[in-house]
């Protein structure tokens, strides 16, 4: 079983250059990589979601982006030199009757893309999404339909599981990039949490560690390349403590599952999955540093602002500008991001939560002080290169 990997990508060539001209040199003018919510809207109502407090929006313009803004924004990305784009939510990316545009416009580009989906509208965009996107990953947590009807159903109760199944299969038979499952643990410690469509329907009253092993043999056997075991988090960020038993079923299931690898299929431990596992009492991550290198290099776009990442979502206080009313480079190069960065100091804004960054935080610090030194940095060739830093 193998652990995410982000910081070997820190020393690819073009990341490296970006380091040395961004961050060591001053010449900062465009994100290196961009989250994009197209959408607040979403056709699921799973309970717990965790942008369920913003998601379909009533005000319009907080819905989403128009049409026009969304070709601006494309054009934008383009032209700003932004290496990678990784759609997700906020709502269901691939709601928005543009994103497949985007998708397209970026993908001729050389812009590399990622996609987090729920899976439910891939079957219209196939072939589009099989060309240009670099990764795919499906939100799935679920092995069958009476669980995913459960966990992951639609506003009226109903459930696309078998829908999922089908699209995923045949982008699996379609794909240049990555195909992945997706499996967050449920059980009733994550709380009887109303779902975002405000009715009784799917509340957290079942749990799914009893399904990962045939959620990750489904998996296999629809193409996907990885399957991917996901702790889950509170409201604050950190890890929910799941009964000792469940995370004994979690674990020998996760033990089966691993059998289950070979050379076209891996299973992905998830940061902190077995400090879940364990049900360590796990304290705060502790941040000894006060510049977020990668709120530098990264930013999230959604249609109510930009904030300075995906943990401060519809934060006011971490609101960098707004892109319904400027261009990608008012907003980079506002006075606003440059105040709100300012400001940003991780040893105290984040000290409660586990960034997935923190270590790529830490390894970018020791770059920038071994080019500030002229020390010699070993570059590194990745099997592919991967930019989604």
């Amino acid at each position: 079983m193998a652990k995410m990997q982000l910081l070997p990508k820190l020393y690819q060539k073009k990341v490296l250059d970006k380091i040395n001209n961004d961050l060591v040199k001053g010449e900062n003018k465009s994100p290196f990589v961009i989250e994009l919510d197209p959408t607040t809207v979403c056709d699921l109502a799973c309970p717990g979601c965790i942008s369920g407090d913003l998601l379909n929006q009533k005000n319009p313009l907080d819905r989403g982006f128009s049409k026009d803004k969304m070709k601006e924004i494309t054009d934008d990305i383009i032209k700003s030199g932004v290496t990678a784009v990784i759609l997700i939510g906020g709502g269901e990316p691939l709601g928005h009757p543009t994103t497949i545009e985007l998708i397209k416009r970026l993908g001729e580009n050389g812009v590399q893309i990622g996609l987090t989906t729920n899976g439910t509208l891939m079957g219209r965009y196939i072939d589009i999404i099989a060309e240009y996107v670099s990764w795919t990953r499906v939100s799935m947590d679920v092995a069958t339909d009476e669980m995913f009807r459960n966990l992951r159903p639609t506003k009226t109760g109903k459930s696309k599981f078998n829908l999922v199944v089908e699209n995923m299969k045949e982008l699996a038979r379609k794909k240049r990039g990555i195909l992945g499952y997706s499996f967050l643990i449920r059980t009733r410690a994550d709380g009887l949490i109303e779902n975002p469509a405000g009715s009784n329907i799917g509340l957290i009253e079942h749990t799914n560690v009893y399904e990962i092993y045939d959620a990750a043999k489904l998996s296999k056997e629809i193409g996907c390349d990885y399957f991917e075991l996901k702790p889950s988090y509170d409201d604050f960020h950190q890890i929910v403590m799941h009964s000792e038993k469940d995370m004994q079923i979690a674990s020998v299931q996760l033990e089966m599952s691993k059998k289950l690898e070979d050379q076209n299929f891996r299973v992905l431990e998830s940061v902190m999955l077995e400090s879940a596992l364990k049900r360590e009492k796990v304290g705060n991550q502790k941040k000894n540093y006060s510049n977020c290198r990668s709120a530098e290099l990264r930013t999230l776009i959604t249609p109510s602002g930009c904030y300075v990442c995906p943990y401060f979502r519809g934060e006011n206080s971490k609101k960098i500008g707004d892109l319904r009313f400027e261009t990608l480079s008012e907003m980079w190069n506002g006075k606003k991001r440059k105040n709100v960065m300012k400001k940003l100091d991780p040893s105290k804004d984040c000290h409660n939560l586990h960034c997935i960054r923190h270590d790529t935080n830490q390894e970018v610090e020791k770059i920038i002080n071994l080019y500030e030194n002229k020390k010699k940095i070993e570059e590194r060739i990745l099997p592919k290169k991967d930019y989604f830093i």
